[in-house]
């Protein structure tokens, strides 16, 4: 039953990547410019100019934490045990938090320090994911959808269902995101 309930998770989670990648992108060739746009009549006849208004370009959309404007992030050791990287990412979501981002330098130290001090020996989950990608050496944060720019340069990801886990000195390694061995505790992260 276990394992039946864990494999419906998890298809229905890639259904949902899958979903979000195949959204379309913004880039330049796709972009409408100002003087592409159709010159529309104005209902108003105050403006002091001419009665036309041009017509508003879509913006692009980015997905930002809730709460873009919070600039302080904190990380702790996920409470709800040990997991796969679903899982993991579930239970920092059941404690109101994400699944970790390393967005700096500074954020990796921070992690490197903090996971040598717990001295447990275990690897631990953050939220750095291939599954969904078209490419599978390009990884996405899992808990904002955005692209990992802080992958190291040797980590060479070829594997499709790749997850990021850091090792017990803070390195970034590679593990298959389906393997049902693959169990450990977790990071999150939550603004403040």
């Amino acid at each position: 039953m276990l394992l039946a309930n864990t494999a419906a998770a998890v298809l229905l989670l890639i259904v949902c990547i899958g979903a979000s990648v195949g959204l379309p992108t913004v880039d330049e060739e796709n972009v409408v410019q100002a003087e592409q746009l159709p010159i529309l009549p104005t209902a108003d006849s105050s403006k002091p100019t001419d009665d036309t208004v041009k017509a508003i370009a879509p913006q692009p959309r980015y997905l930002l934490p809730a709460d873009f404007a919070v600039k302080n992030k904190k990380f702790t050791i996920g409470t709800l045990g040990v997991g796969s990287f679903f899982r993991a990412w579930r239970n920092c979501i059941d404690e109101g938090k994400g699944l970790a981002t390393i967005e700096s330098e500074k954020e990796q130290k921070y992690l490197e320090s903090l996971l040598k001090a717990s001295s447990t020996g275990s690897n631990y989950w953050i939220g750095a994911t291939n599954i969904g990608a078209s490419n599978t050496n390009k990884l996405t944060w899992i808990t904002t959808d955005l692209p990992v720019q802080t992958k190291p340069p040797f980590l060479n990801v070829v594997a499709k269902s790749t997850c990021i886990a850091l090792t017990p000195t803070g390195s970034w390694t590679l593990r298959n995101c389906l393997n049902p061995l693959n169990i450990f505790p977790y990071i999150c992260e939550e603004y403040f």
